[in-house]
């Protein structure tokens, strides 16, 4: 009997060290990377966003239907573990991307890890407004960052699936 694949889920505010800790999941372990970065770029290049204005609410919703395609492609490609990063609200939206992830692992048929990463406020600060984050299309606006600070969406506990 083969072991199911593991679908690792990082999530924490902007800054906290998601996209950074799935790159060393992946060199260490074989994981490929599937960051929320990757699914929000093709539409925050479309706008050019400068890391500091408000994104249009037409805008997450484009970026919500690339979200539901990928999530759909990785439901049927079952061969390889990965892993996600999101930052998720304490809203109905990202209540459902969070669902549709445990979704997708499920119907993979694989672990499900959701890792839930927090920061000192300091170090968070000096993380977010480092200016090389707005290369890759990432917010660097300390006061919306320090405003999001407490209200993340509080997942469950890692559990096996299937």
């Amino acid at each position: 009997m083969t072991q199911p694949t593991t679908i690792i889920y990082l999530t924490g505010k902007p800054g906290v060290g998601k996209y950074s800790i799935a790159k060393e999941l992946a060199a260490k372990y074989g994981f490929i990377v599937c960051d929320n970065q990757l699914i929000n770029n093709p539409i925050f290049e479309l706008l050019q966003y400068d890391g500091y204005a408000k994104i249009p609410d037409f805008a997450w919703e484009a970026i919500g239907n690339i979200r539901r395609c990928v999530l759909t492609f990785l439901a049927k490609e079952q061969d390889n573990n990965y892993v996600l990063t999101n930052n998720l609200f304490e809203d109905a939206g990202d209540k459902v991307c969070y669902a549709e992830v445990v979704y997708m692992a499920e119907a993979r048929g694989s672990l499900f890890v959701p890792v839930r990463l927090l920061i000192d406020q300091d170090e968070h600060l000096k993380r977010v407004t480092n200016p090389s984050r707005r290369d890759r299309w990432k917010s660097i606006d300390s006061h919306v960052q320090v405003m999001w600070g407490s209200c993340f969406f509080n997942q469950e506990i890692p559990r096996m699936i299937g």
